[in-house]
């Protein structure tokens, strides 16, 4: 019998996506950049002849939505298949928290409170990979919190532990069942309506790769934490 994606162990699951990748860059990720380009090309064209049609701008502004959208899957895929041996040197866990949230806006429901390390704390880490690892688990904070109402709070704390730097990210959101948390690291388990999965599954393997871990909280009532653990420089 076939296995299914969400069945394959890590070994096999990584040959399968490293033998897809090529593959994925070339006969997807190119055409779609042909169509961007050419729904660029179109608007630009239309505003030529003075203000457009709303149901045109709707309409285009749905395709160049789709195209981020797809763009985004494609990279997600890419950047776990396609992950590299880090290159590893002293990072300030400070200085990865910052560039971490540099390109990620914040919902404006949500207020973000950080909690800093000791200033002269650094992990062995490569900021190309654990920089957009702490990122996805905040972006999953936000994005467990954009339904909810009340007080909304994301927590990012900083902290060194036996060893380990550690980067705990929790939210106040409505948490995950037990069926949910049994699931979470699993490859393609997406959680969100849309998305392909790839996520958490991606933090870990960053992790791991640093000689680090990626660890979920204790089940609580309410709000989801992760503390992402690497080793001390």
């Amino acid at each position: 019998m076939d296995q299914n994606p969400r069945t394959l162990d890590a070994a096999a699951l990584d040959e399968a996506l490293r033998l897809i990748a090529p593959i994925i860059s070339h006969e997807i990720r190119n055409p779609m950049a042909v169509i961007g380009n050419s729904a660029y090309f179109i608007k630009a064209k239309l505003g030529q002849g003075g203000p457009l049609d709303p149901k045109v701008i709707k309409h285009l502004g749905i395709v160049e939505a789709e195209i981020r959208h797809a763009n985004e899957i494609i990279g997600e895929l890419l950047s776990y298949a396609r992950m590299p041996t880090p290159s590893l040197a002293p990072q300030g866990l400070n200085a990865l928290v910052d560039t971490a949230l540099q390109t990620l806006p914040k919902p404006d429901k949500i207020e973000l409170k950080r909690s800093a390390a000791p200033a002269a704390a650094k992990v062995v880490a490569d900021p190309a990979l654990a920089a957009p690892a702490l990122r996805h688990l905040v972006r999953n904070a936000y994005e467990a919190l954009l339904l909810a109402e009340g007080s909304c709070v994301v927590k990012i704390k900083a902290s060194v532990e036996a060893g380990f730097g550690v980067f705990e990210v929790s939210d106040n959101g409505p948490g995950l069942s037990a069926e949910a948390r049994a699931k979470l690291f699993q490859p393609f388990n997406a959680g969100k309506p849309r998305g392909v999965g790839l996520g958490l599954a991606f933090v870990r393997k960053v992790a791991e790769r640093h000689g680090g871990k990626l660890e979920l909280g204790k089940a609580a009532a309410k709000g989801v934490s992760f503390r992402l653990r690497l080793p001390l420089a």
